[in-house]
């Protein structure tokens, strides 16, 4: 939603200037630590204490495979003669086409520094190195923890405190300036997130403690972006603290257990994923309407409308593609390694 919000009132409409919107490219970062704080979290028996087999392995690069690929590839897709239609139908002359870099796309290798633009589905660079991650972080920092739990706790600080001492070096740093390769992103956001992860397996906070660091973590990030203090280099750390911390009961819990908010999570992906296309057919329906016109009074119907044309595209992409495709996948693919690996034995 942080993300969605970024993309469209300062592109959308005639709003002021609200410093919470356009700092809601964040909403990437956030997720870049929640997902290695919640494969942690899920996976920890079995990457962590136990011995983890090829058959573990290629279980687990299925079922996220299965998840963040279909729609993937369905949006790259729609895309190619969006874009064209655009372009040389309609005479859009912003539109750039990177035919150079479709094979990228369908490998999701395009945030992996193989290419310097955005292309296609542009959203879809966070999804490329949250891959990179599934398939060469997760492992073996895993292996690394079961060696040495001081040595991976020295190494994962170093490889964080690295990059955000880097970040500080950098004049001008945001980091959204990590887009078009996202691995500098991901990388320390991705093993913050698994260190909050460890940490929740290891330390239980009760109610107050828990909300006491819910409290830290939101003062901290408000002091440095208020303040000016590096916030882009250490916003993850307030990030990691606060998703940690509703990891807990809280205080805070009746503001984030409501129903309506978990199904929110649960379409989140699509939401994202789907976002420009539902721009694009919200600036239609807008135009038709509205004839253009921008107004102060309708910023708020603006916002509606887009919101809700959003919202209806990732619950229908939800329910009717994203999960029943995932759900074949799963079943199929890993009944079929298993398949091959009762033969192999035989």
């Amino acid at each position: 939603m942080w993300v969605f919000l970024y993309h469209f009132f300062p592109v959308y409409t005639t709003a002021p200037k609200i410093d919470f919107f356009e700092i809601g490219f964040l909403g990437v970062d956030v997720f870049f630590v929640l997902s290695g704080f919640i494969l942690t979290y899920v996976y920890y028996k079995k990457f962590f204490i136990n011995t983890v087999s090829g058959s573990d392995f290629r279980t687990f690069v299925v079922k996220r495979f299965a998840k963040i690929y279909p729609l993937h590839f369905l949006l790259t897709i729609v895309f190619i003669p969006l874009l064209y239609c655009g372009k040389y139908i309609f005479k859009q002359d912003s539109i750039n086409i990177y035919l150079d870099t479709l094979l990228q796309n369908f490998l999701l290798i395009h945030a992996w520094a193989t290419t310097d633009h955005y292309s296609w589905n542009s959203l879809s660079w966070s999804i490329s190195a949250e891959w990179f991650a599934y398939l060469f972080l997760f492992a073996p920092l895993a292996v690394v923890y079961k060696k040495s739990k001081l040595f991976f706790i020295v190494l994962s600080l170093l490889i964080i405190f690295g990059f955000i001492f880097y970040w500080g070096s950098l004049r001008d740093f945001t980091l959204h300036r990590y887009t078009m390769n996202g691995l500098p992103r991901i990388i320390p956001e991705f093993i913050l997130g698994v260190l909050a992860g460890l940490i929740k397996i290891k330390f239980d906070l009760n109610k107050r403690q828990a909300s006491m660091v819910l409290l830290i973590g939101l003062l901290f990030l408000v002091s440095a972006y208020y303040f000016g203090f590096y916030f882009h280099q250490l916003c993850i750390l307030g990030f990691a603290g606060i998703i940690l911390s509703l990891s807990y009961p809280t205080y805070a819990d009746s503001m984030f257990g409501s129903k309506i908010l978990i199904y929110l999570g649960n379409i989140s992906y699509a939401f994202y994923l789907t976002q420009f296309l539902s721009l694009i057919i919200y600036e239609q329906i807008f135009r038709i309407i509205f004839d253009g016109a921008q107004s102060d009074y309708l910023i708020v119907i603006q916002f509606l409308m887009a919101f809700f044309i959003n919202f209806a595209f990732a619950a229908l992409a939800y329910k009717y593609f994203e999960e029943p495709i995932r759900l074949f996948l799963v079943t199929k693919m890993i009944r079929s390694n298993k398949g091959n690996a009762i033969a192999y034995t035989n």
